[in-house]
């Protein structure tokens, strides 16, 4: 039964897609709020969440604000999914028209300096296409760590778009090794590490004035590595493409201890932060970021 299911959801998704390539970026975008609206009538639970994580990341907020937070956020789940299935069907200069970035010499640069390359971004804006268009951008070696979706069959289905340009999937739960390789293979590694981590091993920062469990890794292999770190977010603009607003995150003061690897994920985790309040509307407010408790002793 449960194939059946999984079945039918990938054949949904192959119907959007077939819709989606037949719109214009303006009717698309609105094809996608659609879809972003019956992902909320869906899942109640989840509304729920969004609206509690919304309220507690902004707290002078009324209900009416927070209410309209949540609604953008699902419409940009939405907007995220129907262009996401249109990529096998836009051309590497309609991918560029699509999405642009601010500075795309910074990330050039950085990789040329022959140290390998970390590039982070969150569950913001349309992740999916930022991640696909370095690999179109960009002249170089690029994998992008995922978390597999307990429906297989769309997991694959996604993963061959994803990769169309280039770019190679690894899987989230063996990911370590296959990261510092490529690093000492002076490539580039894309994370989104906006999710909650592992409580038993990750470090907590805070997070919109309260603590969140946080991937270490980022800051741990750049600092063991000395390999350069770029941030990147991109911002929907009024006629539905996008600008990607990239920044380098200096440690240069910063060593290899504990203490370091702490202090260089609260920055990144800053940058993400000041970009969400700028765009609430942007982020995905769907998970359980703060699902886990720091110990007492913290």
């Amino acid at each position: 039964m449960r194939n059946v299911i999984y079945f039918l959801i990938n054949s949904i998704l192959l119907l959007l897609a077939f819709i989606s390539k037949l719109l214009s970026v303006k009717s698309r975008t609105q094809f996608g709020i659609f879809i972003g609206k019956t992902l909320r009538i869906l899942s109640k639970r989840r509304e729920k969440i969004t609206i509690e994580n919304i309220s507690k990341a902004f707290p002078q907020l009324d209900e009416n604000g927070v209410k309209k937070i949540c609604k953008e956020s699902y419409h940009n789940l939405g907007i995220t999914l129907i262009e996401l299935l249109t990529i096998p069907y836009l051309t590497e200069n309609e991918i560029k028209n699509y999405i642009k970035y601010d500075n795309i010499e910074l990330i050039n640069e950085a990789y040329n300096r022959n140290k390998g390359l970390i590039v982070l971004s969150g569950h913001f804006g349309n992740w999916e296409l930022t991640a696909y268009s370095l690999g179109v951008y960009f002249q170089m070696p690029v994998s992008i760590i995922v978390k597999p979706q307990k429906n297989y069959i769309s997991d694959r289905y996604l993963n061959k778009f994803r990769s169309m340009s280039g770019n190679k999937m690894i899987p989230m739960g063996n990911a370590a090794r296959q990261i510092i390789k490529a690093i000492k293979d002076k490539e580039t590694i894309a994370m989104l590490v906006d999710q909650s981590a592992d409580k038993d091993k990750d470090i907590f920062v805070d997070f919109f004035g309260r603590p969140a469990i946080t991937y270490e890794a980022p800051a741990m292999i750049a600092l063991k590595y000395k390999c350069p770190i770029i941030i990147g977010f991109s911002h929907r603009q009024n006629d539905g493409t996008y600008i990607v607003n990239t920044k380098e995150i200096d440690y240069s003061d910063l060593d290899d201890s504990k203490e370091s690897i702490i202090e260089l994920t609260k920055r990144h985790v800053e940058i993400l932060e000041d970009n969400i309040r700028k765009n609430p509307g942007h982020w995905a407010w769907q998970h359980k970021r703060w699902k886990h408790e720091p110990p007492k002793s913290l």
